[in-house]
């Protein structure tokens, strides 16, 4: 006889053997025992769970030559049909496959006959949200009104998808995730029915890998029996599983525990040459310290899975650490995480997150003020002295607003050094913004919205709205914009308009230069007339709205990965 996977052999076979789903087996127990069956039922929850095995379940308590019975008794014919798929009178439908309306046609005009065999025709439909929406439609109907002797059981991992007039007509059980505890049990009964030595530890890892799936505990189980013939150990589940270890986990965190840098790189190298998914590495540090996290907050709480500490270790290792800093942490782990999904060198994104998990304290002291931290190399202090002392220098000048020669920018001294000159040449338009607003700017400024109006730029005048004039200088205007997207489109999309309608209206030659403020002032009252009415920037002028779905979701992609920083053509030129 074929081997048969062990999911498909320890299948639970009547309510009593269905694990971790106490509330739905004997909620369907009562109504078999009370006669109160219903006509549609919807099974919904995560894979592995068992959601068809508990159809097969009460199909067969329905059909049962002993039933209606809450305990089929698998032994006659209708029982060992339905085991074995060759009923005539229960049918499963896989949706997936089976998803047009054309196939629910069918079984609409089957349903009229009466059962072969048994007492009712069950149609188990798997997938229920794969059909389509005609498909929902032509079923509706069917699945209010039913032939007495039918009844209807859908499963679905993706309830959200099944449409509300379909959920309305069923009876409704959700399926839990099966608790680690509950797997870890089912598993030592599978080993010890078939006589294989299994480490606890061992089986423990395979239920937490499972995650909440009964089929894949199974699964798993199933391979490592292969590899390890009739003992399982720990060491053979992290082979098979491509983990990482307990032991290596807790040297890594020992390692950002005291902030040794070198540790922590030592490690990250002798996982890749073990050829372990980095992926799955940041994956199992981030559960690790997850349960550093629950034991800060609520100490060792019954029911709730450590991954793979034992209670002395998670004492010793959470004490290294603060709450916010594994918060932190956690977090930075998950960015790393998607860093190295399209990252071209993943091994430098975990090395650059591991590295800051070691500076943790300055980083977060860092993001709390909201500054930028930069690392720098360990310098003569003398060489310091002279760096502050150039930077003071140039700064100087800046604030005193010296001219350079050829241009608006501040200038450097003949002896203030070629790193100082270069400095200051990069500073070709210093900020310089006016303490007072005057009135014959403030004038210029309605006569340059006037202007923008009267020469049709509504989108220029929809983006200025929200800001504030401040001032003149001798090279620049300045706008105070809100925080936010205005300034960059103002400087990206809008500045020619802007300086070519102000230096028109003043006779000037300008440049505008935009600064965020924390609090914008409210649009002056005399320019009102001049700007109400005018519509925000839309996608569609950007002409975004006329791109089609698939360029749109491309263009998304795009602005997650380098930022909504649009650039006019002419300012390439």
């Amino acid at each position: 006889m074929a081997y048969m996977a062990l999911y498909r052999k320890w299948r639970p076979d009547n309510f009593a053997n269905l694990v971790g789903q106490d509330h739905v087996s004997r909620t369907l127990a009562n109504a078999i025992t009370s006669g109160r069956i219903g006509h549609a039922y919807l099974f919904t929850g995560p894979r592995g769970t068992g959601k068809t095995s508990t159809a097969k379940i009460l199909a067969k308590a329905l059909n049962c030559e002993q039933g209606p019975t809450i305990n089929p008794c698998n032994q006659c014919e209708a029982c060992r049909r339905i085991n074995s798929g060759n009923s005539m009178d229960v049918f499963e439908i896989d949706a997936a496959s089976n998803r047009g309306i054309e196939d629910i046609r069918d079984l609409r005009e089957n349903v009229k006959f009466a059962p072969v065999n048994g007492r009712y025709k069950v149609y188990i439909i798997d997938e229920v949200h794969m059909l389509t929406q005609d498909a929902f439609n032509a079923l509706l109907k069917t699945l209010e009104e039913p032939p007495e002797h039918v009844v209807f059981i859908m499963a679905t991992t993706e309830v959200h998808k099944v449409l509300p007039t379909i959920q309305s007509r069923c009876q409704r059980y959700d399926f839990k995730r099966i608790t680690v505890d509950d797997i870890f049990n089912r598993l030592k009964t599978v080993v010890a029915d078939m006589d294989i030595e299994a480490e606890d530890e061992a089986l423990r890892m395979i239920a937490v890998k499972a995650d909440g799936g009964m089929r894949d505990a199974l699964s798993i189980l199933d391979q490592c029996i292969a590899l390890s013939e009739k003992s399982l150990t720990i060491d053979r589940v992290q082979q098979l599983l491509g983990l990482v270890g307990k032991e290596w986990l807790d040297k890594l965190v020992t390692g950002l525990q005291s902030r040794d840098a070198a540790q922590v790189l030592t490690m990250v190298d002798e996982i890749i040459r073990a050829g372990k998914d980095l992926q799955q590495v940041l994956g199992e540090l981030g559960m690790h310290f997850r349960g550093l996290m629950i034991f800060k907050a609520a100490g060792l709480v019954d029911g709730v899975d450590y991954y793979s500490q034992e209670n002395d270790q998670i004492k010793k290792q959470a004490a290294g650490f603060t709450q916010e800093e594994i918060v932190w942490m956690i977090r930075r782990i998950h960015e790393a995480a998607n860093e190295v999904k399209w990252s071209p060198q993943p091994r430098i994104a975990v090395e650059a997150a591991l590295l800051e998990l070691c500076q943790r304290d300055v980083l977060m002291k860092a993001a709390a003020s909201g500054e930028t931290v930069v690392s720098h190399q360990p310098v003569e202090d003398s060489r310091i002295a002279q760096l502050e002392a150039k930077l003071a220098h140039v700064m100087g000048l800046l604030k005193n607003g010296v001219p350079a020669a050829g241009g608006n920018g501040a200038t450097a001294s003949p002896d203030a050094g070629p790193a100082v000159a270069k400095t200051a040449a990069v500073q070709a338009k210093p900020i310089q913004v006016a303490a007072n607003i005057t009135g014959d700017g403030m004038e210029l400024w309605q006569k340059t919205l006037e202007h923008l109006r009267v020469t049709g730029k509504d989108q220029v005048l929809a983006c200025i709205q929200n800001c504030t004039f401040m001032g003149i200088n001798s090279s620049q205007f300045v706008l105070g914009t809100p925080k936010g997207v205005i300034k960059g489109l103002l400087e990206r999309l809008y500045r020619k308009n802007i300086e070519e309608a102000f230096n028109t209206v003043s006779g000037m030659n300008l440049s505008l230069f935009c600064q965020e403020v924390a609090n914008v002032p409210e649009p002056d009252p005399g320019a009102g007339d001049i700007q109400e009415d005018v519509p925000p920037p839309t996608d569609d002028d950007f002409g975004i709205s006329e791109l089609e779905d698939e360029a749109k979701e491309r263009l998304d992609k795009a602005v997650d990965v380098f930022g909504d920083g649009f650039v006019h053509p002419e300012e390439l030129e």
